[in-house]
């Protein structure tokens, strides 16, 4: 057969017994991606089986079984089908016969796994000696500590010097804070005792240093110290808190955030900058007290926020840690919500870990998103009176610690 004959040959038409319906002529319609029929086997001989779509949805056990052996499979002895996954398609594409015009019809897909009934370690025997033999393992050996930096975090948040409340005045509070220091030698102590001893220290002051005089009128009246003088004892405590840890530490970090009573302001509105804040002035004052002495204190650093943001972000052991003080929203429910904007504004918390906060003079912690804690810290003031008359809650004062190594966090504690 010469060219020209094989192309007169292919456009003639074809015969009756060519025009047939067949298999291959008119497919069957085609399954949703992930759908095809057919049987997938996984490590172990478990058997994933995606049966053909059908009218009636799975009923029962005996059922699904019914229909994965339709398909020619054998069910060993011992094992099982289990409907895994069912879907209502309710406009297939579908042929009923060969050669059919193709309709829509609802249809259900199902997936199936033949795997054993129970088991093997399922027996009774076998659950006894499993938890007889979990319970009664020998205690491995301690590790060794971590080769990486261990730091511990201490939180000094809304001590407001010269605030006067149900606990007391100035007075008190020198004393409390005195009292926390003293509780955070022990914690370092007992630290080292278990061989979690940390290398670095970083002082996180949470804002509200002082009461100040602008917030409400009642200040005027209530305060016990003058401005100047709420400024000096905190400046003071600052001095020493920072002291304590430098004498231990061979790296020492302080940082601190703008807020609302540390806040400059003319009556009760804010002036300049966010950073026009006294909480902020006194650890300038603090860092440059230490640069005069650098054989001294040569191995602390400062950290302070930019000059139009409140909030900063640190480095701790390899896990990025924010401070805020934690005015910018109403209430502490809607700290998450601040702090996923923040990330989305690309702010100075916006890739922290660890967000720790003040402001609501109370403790609080809470994992957020996927592996994000915040941490709301406790007051050291005199007490918050108004609120507990407004809310029937009482606040504990107390100074919060925690540790953070190569690990994440760990001895979350409040002193």
């Amino acid at each position: 057969m010469t060219l020209s004959q094989d192309l007169t040959a292919l456009l003639q038409p074809v015969t009756s017994a060519q025009a047939r319906p067949s298999e291959v002529l008119h497919p069957a319609a085609p399954a949703p991606r992930g759908w095809e029929a057919g049987v997938r086997y996984e490590p172990g001989g478990t058997m994933v089986v995606t049966a053909p779509p059908t009218e009636h949805p799975p009923s029962n056990a005996d059922d699904w079984q019914t229909r994965v052996e339709d398909l020619g499979l054998a069910i060993p002895d011992g094992w099982r089908v289990r409907l895994v996954e069912a879907r209502h398609d309710p406009a297939a594409w579908h042929r009923d016969k060969q050669g059919d015009d193709a309709v829509t019809r609802p249809v259900w897909r199902c997936r199936y796994v033949i795997e054993p009934a129970s088991p093997s370690w399922m027996s009774a025997d076998d659950v006894d000696a499993l938890v007889r033999d979990a319970l009664r393992r020998r205690r491995k050996s301690r590790p060794n500590a971590d080769a990486g930096e261990r730091a511990l975090v201490v939180v000094y948040a809304d001590a407001q010097a010269g605030k006067v409340g149900k606990d007391g005045g100035t007075p008190e509070l020198v004393r409390r804070v005195a009292d926390r220091l003293d509780r955070l030698d022990d914690h370092v102590r007992d630290l080292k005792a278990i061989g979690q001893g940390p290398t670095a220290a970083y002082w996180m002051d949470a804002g509200d240093c002082v009461e100040n005089y602008e917030n409400t009128g009642q200040q005027a009246y209530t305060n016990d110290l003058a401005m100047t003088e709420m400024i000096r004892v905190h400046r003071r405590i600052t001095f020493e808190g920072l002291d304590r840890l430098a004498g231990r530490f061979d790296r020492v970090v302080a940082a601190t955030c703008g807020s609302n009573h540390g806040r400059v302001r003319r009556g009760r509105e804010a002036v300049g900058p966010p950073s026009d804040d006294w909480g902020i002035e006194v650890m300038s004052q603090v860092a440059d007290a230490y640069a005069r002495n650098v054989d001294a204190f040569g191995h602390v650093s400062f950290v302070l926020p930019e000059k139009w943001r409140e909030t900063v972000s640190l480095d701790v052991a390899g896990t990025t840690v924010g401070l805020a003080h934690g005015h910018q929203y109403p209430r502490p429910d809607k700290a998450a919500d601040w702090w996923r904007s923040q990330s989305f504004g690309r702010q100075a918390v916006a890739d922290a870990a660890i967000l720790v906060t003040g402001h609501f003079h109370h403790f609080r912690a809470q994992q957020l998103g996927s592996g994000r804690l915040w941490i709301q810290a406790p007051t050291l003031d005199n007490g918050s009176d108004w609120y507990t008359a407004r809310s029937g809650e009482v606040s504990t004062s107390g100074l919060l610690v925690f540790s953070v190594g190569p690990t994440g966090w760990d001895h979350l504690r409040l002193l």
